[in-house]
Parts: C-alpha cells; structure tokens; sequence
C-alpha cells in the first residue's frame, strides 16, 4: 500500500506494518489507522503516521528520557482492548509536542500503549496529578536528547 506524506514523502507499508488504534487519539478520534517509522536522524525517536491525512504525523520517545521511574498501570478493559494476555509485552511511548519557549515537552498523562504483535494501540488518560501533559524533555533526564532510548516495556505498579 502507497501511502503519501507530507513529511516523509511517498510511503511503501504492508498490510502487516498498519497499526489500528480503534479509539484513535484525543483530539483525533477518526484517526485510527497509523504506521510508525524510525527518524533517521535521530536515533530512538519515531513518528507516528497517519494512514488516512498526509499532515498528521506525532514525534514518539520512550518514557526514560523525560522521567526515569515512569509507571503505568493497565486496567482491564485496556488489556482487552490491546488484545495483551500480559502485561508485560506492551510497548510505552509519549507524544513529543513542541513547548512555547522552543523546547519539547512530553505528555506524561496521555501515553500510548502498544501491543507490537497483534499491532493494535491505544492512547491512556491516566488519572494522577503527579504526571504533567507537558513535562520538560531533558530538564530531569540524565539523557542526552540527541540520542532518544529506545520504548520501554511496561512497567506496572500493583
């Protein structure tokens, strides 16, 4: 399948490179079928692609680079909806978004979780006012931004 971009250009995906998000994204809901791609300048940062609208495309890292003791806890209903017998083959990223002052920032309150092999995700709205939806990227982090980790399974807290 030919997908067309407006930031990386013509795409070539299989079927089997799709990921459905049913629920799509907050702000999104009638996205719901992406493709992700490594960044090839930066090494750890992905994107995440719309299948359906050229411009729509989301800068991914993994959660240490922002905050090393990130936790999330999968309810139920997200297990099933990821279609995860266990928790711990799920895949976490947070959504770069660019701050007022020129540097990035990461949305700690609204992850995505992925189950890489059945290629289903879903964007958590978590509930603890301990994490930011713009949290600095780098203020805290012992990591150097020009090389962003690679996605951390999940971790979660009983």
């Amino acid at each position: 399948m030919n997908i067309v971009t407006t930031r990386f250009g013509l795409i070539q995906a299989s079927e089997s490179d799709l990921i459905r998000m049913a629920e799509g994204l907050i702000g999104f809901r009638n996205q719901t079928l992406f493709v992700q791609l490594p960044d090839l300048e930066v090494g750890g940062l992905s994107w995440l692609q719309s299948v359906l609208s050229p411009d729509l495309a989301f800068g991914l890292v993994a959660p240490p680079l922002a905050l090393n003791d990130y936790r999330v806890e999968l309810r139920p209903g997200d297990l099933t909806g990821l279609e995860l017998e266990d928790e711990r083959s799920a895949l976490i990223y947070l959504i770069l978004n660019r701050a007022d002052g020129g540097g990035l920032t990461v949305n700690l309150q609204g992850p995505l979780v992925f189950n890489p092999a059945r290629r289903l995700g879903r964007q958590l709205v978590l509930t603890s006012s301990r994490y930011s939806v713009r949290y600095p990227l780098g203020g805290h982090s012992s990591i150097t931004p020009a090389v962003v980790p690679a996605p951390m399974v999940l971790r979660a807290s009983a």
